[in-house]
Parts: C-alpha cells; sequence; structure tokens
C-alpha cells in the first residue's frame, strides 16, 4: 500500500482495533495519537512534559504540540509517507499541518450508530465511560470531527465504513475502501 491512511470514528468505533490490524496486514507503522502521547509523558521528552500539563488542566493538547509531536514520529517511522494514522487529524489546523507531511491520503470513517457507541462505551467499564461521560464524549466528537471530515469528504478521500459487525468483515470493508481509492489514483 502506497498510502497514508488515516482511520478515524467517534470513541467506541473500533478505530484503534482496526488501525492496529490494518496496520499489521500491511507492514505499515501505526500511530496512534494517544499512544504518542503516554510515550513522551513516559519518557519526560520536553513535549511530554508540557502536554502532561495540559492534560492534567483537563485540556485537550495545543495543534501546534500534538503537530510537533506527529512530525517527529513520522520522520522517525514513515519518512516514505506510508502510515496508518489513528487519531489524527483532529482538527481543521491538524488537516492543514498534516498537509505539509503527507500526500496520498485517504481517510476511513467508521460509523456506528450512537446507541451502539454509548453501549460499547458503557461495556468497557472504565472510569471515562460512565453514561452521561459517554454522552458528553460523543457529542463533544460529533460537533468537532464533522468540520475535519467535511474537508476531507470535499477531496473526494473520505469512506464511510459500516463499523458493526464482525471485526474481520469490517476489516474487509476497510480493505475493499483502500483498494477503490487505490484504483482511482493508478495511472
Amino acid at each position: 500500500m502506497d498510502i497514508a491512511v488515516i482511520l478515524t470514528g467517534a470513541p467506541g468505533s473500533g478505530k484503534g482495533t482496526q488501525a492496529s490490524t490494518l496496520a499489521e496486514r500491511h507492514g505499515l507503522p501505526h500511530l496512534s495519537t494517544g499512544d504518542l502521547f503516554r510515550h513522551h509523558i513516559t519518557r519526560g521528552t520536553e513535549l511530554g512534559r508540557t502536554a502532561q500539563q495540559h492534560l492534567d488542566a483537563g485540556h485537550y493538547v495545543p495543534d501546534e504540540l500534538t503537530n510537533a509531536m506527529v512530525r517527529d514520529h513520522i520522520e522517525r517511522n514513515a519518512a516514505d509517507g506510508r502510515i496508518i494514522l489513528d487519531g489524527y487529524p483532529r482538527t481543521l489546523a491538524q488537516v492543514e499541518f498534516l498537509d505539509t507531511l503527507l500526500t496520498g491520503l485517504v481517510v476511513v470513517n467508521l460509523v456506528v450508530a450512537p446507541a451502539e457507541l454509548q453501549h460499547r462505551l458503557e461495556r468497557r467499564g472504565r472510569s471515562d465511560d460512565l453514561a452521561d461521560v459517554v454522552r458528553h464524549r460523543l457529542s463533544v466528537y460529533a460537533r468537532e470531527s464533522e468540520p475535519v471530515l467535511a474537508a476531507y469528504r470535499q477531496r473526494e478521500v473520505l469512506h464511510d465504513i459500516d463499523g458493526i459487525g464482525d471485526l474481520d468483515a469490517i476489516a474487509r470493508r476497510i480493505d475493499a475502501a483502500l483498494s477503490l481509492e487505490k484504483a482511482k489514483s493508478a495511472p
């Protein structure tokens, strides 16, 4: 696969699981911004210490800091531009920044009904998965993700994929979308 893939979807959509298996199937590096933040925080890097301050205050990590971590990761692990991105970009500023790093992007959006997302997240039983918190997280995701999805939809590189069902069936749907995108870009 000669492209960079952005795997997106609401919390509980299965994007992390699908991003990991997609990366394994195609032998590509997988960048999860959550894992990236934890890596920098654990290593005590300057970026990690700054990110931790924002997280401790209950804020999102600012775009410029997230972008710096992503640039560093891509330069070290995916200089050829072939990578699976999970949880990034999350804002239009991040979309614009990513455009300076990668070309040939394909965006796969896992679509799952809100009631199913609520059920999945509550079933996980984490402290941040309580019913009210879940509803709030899903609301924030819907509000914040729409401009990013709209930007990629306008570029005609967004593929909405049904995120319900067997993990292998979802993986096949993702691979089919990627094959279609690859065929579009073939000479």
